[in-house]
């Protein structure tokens, strides 16, 4: 029997991983260095773009670079505060199991989201970050280049994300999307929806 999707994609913060307390200890040291009275909460909102995109809302890119390599050391030291959700990896082992490929796209840094991944007892067919010479989301192009190198339709293709900017993200790259709800933000509209990660696998197989 022909499978209905070929390449299921997946986000990775508050979608395959837990890593709100990482976040809000590497913003912590942002704000310590930087003396910076900008919450925590107002940067969390903002989560799924890229980090350049989400200073520049907060107003701070003029210390883009400086606050990145913080943020970034910050969340490095403490990867223990990151936890997969409960039945992610084993749904997407049987996702991949039934002979459909798996990727990543993500707004994570390629350095970091590859430190993750080590982690885990799976092995992806593409992981797209973003970088200084490529769009990210809300734009299609991450996706698009996720196409590309696994050689897929848009129409066999299904993205998984917990925010509202992924599911513009797929919309505009003309894929299926799936909301995690057991993520971190919420997506209006008709939209297929999973409680748990295990319910991904009723929409996929």
């Amino acid at each position: 029997m022909k499978l209905k999707y070929e390449l299921c994609l997946f986000d990775l913060d508050g979608v395959i991983i837990d890593s709100r307390r990482n976040m809000e200890r590497s913003w912590s040291a942002v704000q310590s260095v930087f003396e910076l009275d900008s919450p925590f909460e107002g940067y969390f909102q903002l989560i799924g773009r890229p980090f350049q995109n989400i200073m520049s809302v907060l107003e701070l890119s003029h210390l883009l670079p400086e606050i990145k390599n913080i943020y970034e050391i910050a969340s490095a030291c403490r990867l223990d505060l990151i936890n997969p959700y409960d039945g992610c990896i084993n749904a997407i082992q049987e996702i991949k199991r039934a002979g459909i490929k798996t990727g990543i796209v993500t707004s994570k840094s390629e350095e970091r989201t590859l430190e993750i991944v080590k982690k885990m007892d799976v092995l992806f067919d593409v992981i797209e970050c973003p970088n200084e010479e490529s769009r990210g989301k809300p734009h299609p192009d991450p996706i698009l280049r996720s196409l590309v190198k696994c050689h897929t339709d848009p129409s066999e293709t299904i993205y998984i994300g917990d925010m509202s900017v992924d599911c513009e993200t797929a919309k505009r790259a003309g894929i299926e999307y799936i909301h995690a709800e057991w993520g971190y933000g919420n997506c209006d509209g008709d939209i297929l929806r999973a409680e748990t990660p295990k319910d991904i696998l009723k929409y996929i197989l």
